[in-house]
């Protein structure tokens, strides 16, 4: 091998083989590497930043019409986000399964309106269900949602400017869900032009702050806990001891009584009361105060709530299923012991009882943050079987409905429309004979201007087809599938309207009960029931309507503990029972005292007609009521409210 040796030159140093001596000594050469080498570093600086930089350093005339694209694609992504958090971690709430007289439980929850997936239910047959999202599938819900969503950015307002801009269509859309943020990865090409200035874009990045990931992590974490440790059924195992006769001994010589539907009303209530009160081990409440140690969970299991909080909901309105055997009727009764023949040496008489109860409904549960500005919320159902917390069984993600819609053999064309007859796309249900299944979404035609859907479905003579469609009341459709193959549906659609309510012509902010029926030539049908002003927004379509508004004060009204005496036929003693003849025994029944706190000052009903020009250009409905005399004592209550029954109501939507 030829020695090889170094020359410098300042600073610089070269190592090159002797044959190569002569060609680098001379200064032509010497240019010429040099410019290659500063070609390589221009070349790779621009590479980098085109690379890593790409639509940052667009022409100053077309950013702003860029920042408000990158402005439009965060915004869609984070209504995107909140969409699965209100719903559980679903998009779209498809496969409806109906619940049934034993296993109350669809496999979505109405809240307020919108259908939340449980996490997990028991079937119309008794099965348990599980369905939980993953992030694969959030982040794929998520792309399809910003996909179909991206064309409503509008660029009008550039448009008038002289700037055009040249939307193509969506390639690609990635999205990354994070703890604290939402990455977006979006391909699409975008021409921007302004006179002869053209510039093009084709991929695009950016971020949104959501706390969607977070949320969701940290409600797996409670929901694992939930099923591992049963704490939700062993709160409502507590209440149902605490509030319910179960077993026990009356030291009473006189028959005791329960009314079973007074009981499992108040069963209901304490339900509401006490898990509204349950806290997951955290700092975003004072356990010293308002709550104490005994409604707080995970810290055993090192479960806690670090910057989030969470709530538990229940209401009594909600689907579910009280029970309680034995009963007479709706009595339920305590047999004596100690007034028979023989048994009077005791010197006393005691009533031993023991009752049974099943308690089927589901629990809320909210992850959120101390601003409320983002929830993820996801239902559970409580099985409580014969006083026992019935334990979740191997269960699957998805599952498919059977039954009826395995039976479909007859051709239908189901159209949707608006009220003006003018198409819209809205998703389909199939219901006969207590089971349900999803057919599909009416599509719009160009060609026809009609929004169809052709499916085959099951022949059933009392059939009902549901239509469900955003902004839209949801519509039932009955049909015979035997006889009818065609079905044109028509949709409301919704206004969200801001509530005031006034009494005596003044505004206020007293718990106020709006309660809104359809009036139609079968009787009313509620719609809409809202808790004012706790509740300050009201959808409502146009249609026919009683509003009936009862209107509360916070007071203190006593009612003493009384005594009513029943009266029941038993056998008569001796040889006359025997030969079957009966007697009538009464007794006294003691019912406890207790205090009403919310007492009714004003209210009223009224009919209306909602006119939708009035609610597409109106933005707030007033209600005018009228008071009424504050009841002091316990017989003006019922005045009262007889009062308010019969007074009206001014309605105005501005």
């Amino acid at each position: 091998m030829k020695r090889g040796r170094i020359a410098r030159k300042g600073n610089s140093r070269f190592y090159f083989e002797k044959s190569s001596e002569n060609w680098l000594k001379s200064n032509r050469s010497q240019v010429t590497i040099f410019v290659v080498i500063a070609i390589v570093i221009i070349a790779g600086i621009g590479g980098y930043f085109l690379f890593k930089n790409i639509g940052k350093n667009i022409p100053t005339t077309f950013t702003p019409a860029y920042d408000y694209y990158i402005s439009c694609v965060g915004s869609i992504a984070s209504s995107g986000a909140k969409i699965l958090g209100s719903q559980a971690g679903f998009m779209e709430n498809d496969n409806f399964a109906a619940g049934s007289e034993c296993a109350p439980f669809s496999n979505e929850l109405n809240f307020m309106g919108m259908g939340i997936k449980y996490w997990s239910y028991m079937s119309a047959n008794g099965i348990w269900k599980e369905q939980i999202p993953t992030i694969v599938s959030m982040q794929n819900d998520l792309n399809d949602y910003i996909k179909s969503r991206i064309n409503d950015c509008s660029f009008d307002s550039f448009n008038q400017q002289g700037i055009i801009v040249d939307v193509g269509e969506v390639k690609s859309v990635k999205t990354t869900i994070e703890n604290d943020k939402i990455l977006i990865t979006l391909g699409q090409k975008i021409t921007f032009t302004k006179g002869e200035a053209t510039y093009v874009l084709s991929s695009h990045t950016t971020e949104v702050d959501s706390r969607l990931g977070k949320f969701y992590d940290f409600a797996r974490k409670v929901y694992d806990y939930e099923k591992n440790s049963l704490f939700l059924e062993n709160y409502s195992i507590d209440v149902l001891y605490s509030y319910a006769p179960v077993e026990g001994v009356k030291l009473n010589c006189s028959p005791v009584f329960w009314n079973a539907y007074d009981v499992l009303n108040k069963l209901k209530k304490a339900l509401e009361a006490n898990i509204g009160m349950i806290k997951v081990n955290g700092n975003y409440y004072n356990s010293k105060n308002k709550y104490t140690n005994y409604f707080v969970v995970g810290e055993e299991s090192g479960l806690k709530a670090d910057t989030q909080a969470v709530r538990f909901l229940y209401s009594s309105s909600w689907p579910s299923r009280f029970e309680v055997w034995p009963t007479k009727g709706n009595i339920m009764s305590a047999e004596i012991i100690g007034n028979q023949q023989g048994l009077n040496m005791l010197g006393f008489c005691y009533a031993p009882y023991k009752f049974v109860y099943d308690m089927f409904f589901p629990v809320l549960i909210q992850i959120y943050d101390n601003n409320a500005e983002e929830v993820f919320e996801f239902p559970v159902a409580i099985v409580i079987n014969r006083n026992v917390a019935k334990e979740a069984a191997a269960s699957q993600e998805y599952f498919g409905v059977e039954g009826i819609c395995d039976n479909a053999n007859s051709d239908l064309t189901i159209s949707t429309y608006n009220i003006n007859l003018q198409p819209i796309e809205a998703d389909i249900e199939f219901k006969c004979l207590g089971s349900s299944c999803g057919l599909g979404k009416t599509k719009y035609d160009n060609s026809s201007g009609i929004a169809s859907l052709d499916v085959k479905v099951a022949q059933c003579g009392n059939a009902v087809l549901v239509a469900k469609a955003e902004g839209y009341d949801e519509k039932s459709y009955a049909i015979s599938t035997n006889k009818e193959t065609r079905a044109d549906i028509v949709l409301e659609k919704n206004y969200n309207l801001d509530v005031e309510v006034y009494v005596d012509n003044s505004l206020v902010n007293d718990l106020s009960v709006i309660v809104v029926n359809r009036r139609t030539d079968n009787g009313n049908v509620p719609v809409r029931a809202i808790s004012y002003p706790y509740t300050k927004k009201l959808l409502l379509g146009e249609g026919d309507y009683e509003f009936n508004v009862k209107i509360y004060r916070s007071g203190s009204i006593n009612i003493p503990a009384t005594t009513k005496n029943q009266c029941v036929t038993v056998s008569q003693t001796g040889i006359l029972g025997l030969l079957g003849f009966e007697q009538e025994k009464c007794y006294d029944i003691n019912v406890p005292g207790q205090t009403l706190t919310n007492l009714i000052y004003g209210g009223g009903v009224q009919n209306y007609y909602a006119v939708e020009s009035e609610l597409k250009n109106g933005k707030t409905i007033k209600i005018y009521a009228k008071s009424v005399k504050l009841p002091s004592t316990l017989e003006e209550v019922g005045s009262s409210y007889d009062a308010s029954e019969k007074n009206g109501l001014d309605i105005e939507i501005v």
